[in-house]
């Protein structure tokens, strides 16, 4: 159970509720970037529009990791692949598994429009986030939900300094 304030008076939020207002966060977060994404290729044509796409994505990536990479060092922690766990922003409660990979909320939204093209230039923020955390830090995305994959899977390799 966890403590939840409202109006004035504390109640508790079983993790189950928990779970479910997060991913109703996140259908919301997944719905704004379809149409965001959607409308941009609409208006500039699909080369232009999706060149936008991964350059939005990519600032928003590098930005969370330059945040991740701030935590980290806050914290007390080498901004290293073995501690990214510890200083990322996305929960796994709603994301319905041990690791976010084995379900996505955002992905769920694309599938339903038909826009997994559109979501898989979302899912490069996978990669991004990395480049300013530990720049030695190579990501591949060898799985994905959005290609019809079971999960999504990455391989991480460090390279030597």
């Amino acid at each position: 159970m966890l403590n939840r304030e409202e109006k004035g008076s504390e109640e508790m939020v079983s993790s189950e509720e928990a779970a479910a207002q997060v991913r109703s966060l996140a259908n919301m977060f997944g719905l704004m970037f379809y149409h965001f994404a959607s409308l941009l290729v609409e208006k500039f044509g699909e080369e232009k529009g999706k060149e936008l796409v991964n350059e939005v994505v990519k600032r928003y990536g590098f930005d969370r990791g330059q945040r991740f990479r701030e935590k980290a060092i806050e914290m007390g922690l080498e901004p290293v692949l073995e501690n990214f766990k510890k200083v990322q922003d996305v929960p796994t409660l709603g994301w319905g598994g041990s690791t976010r990979e084995t379900y996505c909320p955002f992905a769920e939204v694309w599938i339903e429009k038909g826009a997994e093209d559109l979501g898989k230039l979302y899912c490069e923020v996978d990669i991004w986030k990395y480049v300013p955390y530990d720049p030695r830090i190579r990501v591949k995305r060898v799985k994905s939900v959005l290609e019809g994959d079971e999960r999504c899977v990455y391989d991480y390799k460090v390279e030597p300094e």
